[in-house]
């Protein structure tokens, strides 16, 4: 079960056991169905997900309930609402199980906890940070450089699990366009 996150850990950090077990036993198994909402906007992240098994999306809902993807994590990933999870403010954005998932969740008080008691967390802590920072970097050049039909293709190019695995409306919202935008380009391709 903690396997693929312990590799992780392993290799970005260097641990003594203890403190690599210390650190394991921070982490508690979320079974999360499909469709579960595991944060609502409004809410404090409290929770940072690693995706063991299954597929989570971190999501905007706008007033007239258009829903707009940030951000689609698998397996070997962290998710939170990390603004919120930091600054202990309520969240603008819901986490959702888009599969049946399995998760090891850490909370604040460990999470932060650890940054005090064993400081090499610190730099799983930064690793965090900056996958994040370089997602959200990609994410936005995309939406800011390529139209519709190039997001699609680079995504096809990069990233087909995506394709493979979401639905065409998460794809679409994923993607910043309308389902019927999806099905058109998939048509042309």
């Amino acid at each position: 079960m903690m396997s693929e996150l312990e590799a992780l850990i392993q290799s970005k950090l260097q641990l003594k056991n203890e403190d690599l077990n210390s650190i394991l036993s921070c982490f508690k198994l979320v079974q999360a169905k499909k469709n579960e909402q595991l944060l609502k906007s409004g809410a404090v992240a409290d929770k940072i997900f690693f995706i063991n098994k299954g597929c989570l999306r971190l999501y905007y809902s706008t007033e007239d309930h258009a829903i707009a993807t940030r951000f689609m994590a698998f397996e070997g990933t962290f998710l939170t609402s990390i603004v919120s999870f930091i600054s202990r403010e309520p969240s603008v954005e819901y986490i959702e199980a888009v599969e049946t998932s399995e998760l090891l969740a850490i909370s604040y008080e460990d999470f932060f906890r650890l940054r005090k008691t064993i400081p090499q967390w610190d730099k799983m802590y930064i690793y965090i940070l900056e996958y994040g920072l370089t997602v959200i970097t990609s994410k936005l050049n995309s939406l800011l450089t390529q139209n519709a039909a190039e997001r699609y293709r680079s995504l096809l190019k990069n990233n087909p699990e995506l394709i493979q695995r979401l639905s065409n409306a998460n794809l679409a919202s994923y993607l910043n366009i309308s389902p019927e935008t999806l099905s058109r380009i998939k048509s042309q391709i």
